[in-house]
C-alpha cells in the first residue's frame, strides 16, 4: 500500500474509543435492560471480556505477520481461496456495520434535531465529511480524533456529574434479584460493540510503537467498559425501569437536567458531542472498509475506492431497514451473533489454525499454497 504515515499508540487508542462507545451509548441502555432489566449497568462489564479477546488474537496475528491486515494475512494462513472467502464476509461486514451507524446516525439527528432535513442530505454529507478525511491518510483522521475525542470524554463525563442530583437511589436495588444469567444474556448485544475493535487490525500496521498495541488496547476496552457502565447506571438510576421502554434513554435522562430553571437544554451539548464520535466511528470502518478492499483486490491505492464505497454505505444504510425501530430491532436481536461471530469468532480460529501449522513444521509468513506444494 501506499500508505506510509504512521500514528503513535495515544492517537490508535483514540480511534479505536468512539468504535466501541458511539452508537452504544444511545440504544445499549434500553437493550440491556430488556434481559437484565436493573442490572443491565453490569452487562457492558460482561461484555467487555469480547473485546478484550478481539484485542489479544489481533495483536498475536500481527506479531505473526507484521505489517499486515487480517485481510492480507487471511490468505497465508488457510490459503488464497478460503482466504479471500473469509476476508470477503469481513469486508462485508464491515460495509453493513458502517451502514447501520450511518444510518443509525442520520434517523437521530433528524428525530432529536433537524426535523424537516431530508435524511439523505443528513447521512450525504456526513459521509462527504468521512470521505474527504479519509482520502487525506490515516494520519489525518489520527489528528482528528486527537482533537474531538478527549473532548468528548470529557463533556460526557461532565453531564453524568450534572445529572448526579437527578438520580434516585432506589433504582439501583435490589442488586441481582433474578441471579447472575439475565446479565449474562443482556450481555449478548453489546459484546457486538466491543467486537468491533477488530479494527485494530487495520491500525496497528501504522502505529509507530506497535509493541505497545496490546496494552493499549486493553486500556481503551477497559476505559469503554467503564464509560458505558457509567452511561447505563445514570439512566437506571434517573429513569428507572423505563428505561426499556425508550428508544434512547441516557438522551432522555440527560433532557431532565435542570437547575433554577435556567440551566438546562443540554440535550444539544450531547447531540454536538455524539455527531462528533459518530464521525470518528463512521470514518473508522469507512477506512478499513477501503484499505481491506484494496488489499483484497491488489489495488496499491486505497483514495481510489473511497467515494465509490461512499455511494454504496449509502445505499446500504436505506437497505439495511426501512426505519428506526427496525434498526434498534435488528441491531438488538443481530449484533451479538453476526458481528461477535465474524469480528471475534474468526480471529480466533485464524489464530488456532496459524498455531496449529507453526507446531506442525509450517513457516509464518509464507503463502499456504507454497506450504502445501513441500
Amino acid at each position: 500500500m501506499t500508505e506510509k504515515t504512521t500514528i503513535s499508540e495515544m492517537q490508535m487508542g483514540l480511534l479505536l474509543f468512539p468504535v466501541i462507545v458511539a452508537t452504544a451509548d444511545l440504544i445499549v441502555p434500553a437493550i440491556t435492560t430488556k434481559y437484565a432489566h436493573r442490572d443491565m449497568w453490569l452487562s457492558p462489564v460482561c461484555a467487555s471480556v469480547i473485546g478484550f479477546l478481539t484485542v489479544y488474537l489481533i495483536y498475536k496475528l500481527h506479531a505473526l505477520y507484521p505489517g499486515q491486515t487480517i485481510i492480507q494475512y487471511s490468505t497465508q494462513i488457510i490459503g488464497d481461496i478460503p482466504g479471500k472467502i473469509v476476508g470477503l464476509i469481513i469486508l462485508y461486514n464491515l460495509l453493513y456495520s458502517d451502514g447501520n451507524i450511518l444510518r443509525l446516525y442520520g434517523e437521530f439527528i433528524v428525530g432529536s434535531f433537524l426535523y424537516k432535513t431530508p435524511l439523505f442530505v443528513v447521512m450525504g454529507s456526513m459521509i462527504l465529511l468521512c470521505a474527504f478525511t479519509i482520502r487525506a491518510g490515516i494520519e489525518a483522521l489520527a489528528r482528528a480524533a486527537h482533537l474531538l475525542v478527549p473532548l468528548l470524554f470529557l463533556f460526557y463525563m461532565g453531564i453524568v456529574i450534572l445529572m448526579l442530583p437527578f438520580m434516585k437511589a432506589e433504582n439501583f436495588f435490589p442488586v441481582l434479584e433474578n441471579g447472575f444469567i439475565p446479565v449474562l444474556r443482556g450481555a449478548i448485544a453489546p459484546q457486538g460493540w466491543f467486537s468491533e475493535v477488530i479494527l485494530f487490525s487495520f491500525l496497528i500496521p501504522f502505529v509507530s510503537r506497535e509493541k505497545k498495541g496490546m496494552k493499549t488496547g486493553f486500556v481503551i476496552v477497559s476505559i469503554a467498559a467503564v464509560s458505558l457502565l457509567s452511561l447505563n447506571l445514570s439512566a437506571l438510576l434517573i429513569l428507572g425501569q423505563e428505561v426499556g421502554t425508550m428508544t434512547y434513554p441516557f438522551y432522555t435522562a440527560v433532557q431532565m437536567i435542570s437547575y433554577a430553571d435556567f440551566f438546562e437544554n443540554l440535550d444539544a451539548i450531547v447531540i454536538a458531542i455524539w455527531v462528533a464520535g459518530a464521525f470518528v466511528k463512521i470514518s473508522m470502518f469507512y477506512f478499513a472498509l477501503s484499505l481491506g478492499t484494496a488489499q483484497w483486490v491488489g489495488m496499491e491505492d486505497y483514495r481510489l475506492l473511497v467515494f465509490p464505497l461512499g455511494l454504496l454505505l449509502m445505499i446500504f444504510s436505506y437497505w439495511t431497514a426501512p426505519d428506526l425501530s427496525s434498526i434498534v430491532s435488528n441491531i438488538g436481536k443481530t449484533i451479538g451473533f453476526q458481528t461477535t461471530g465474524i469480528f471475534s469468532v474468526f480471529p480466533l480460529l485464524l489464530y488456532m489454525i496459524a498455531q496449529l501449522r507453526m507446531r506442525y513444521g509450517s513457516k509464518t509468513g509464507k503463502p499456504f499454497a507454497a506450504d502445501s506444494k513441500k
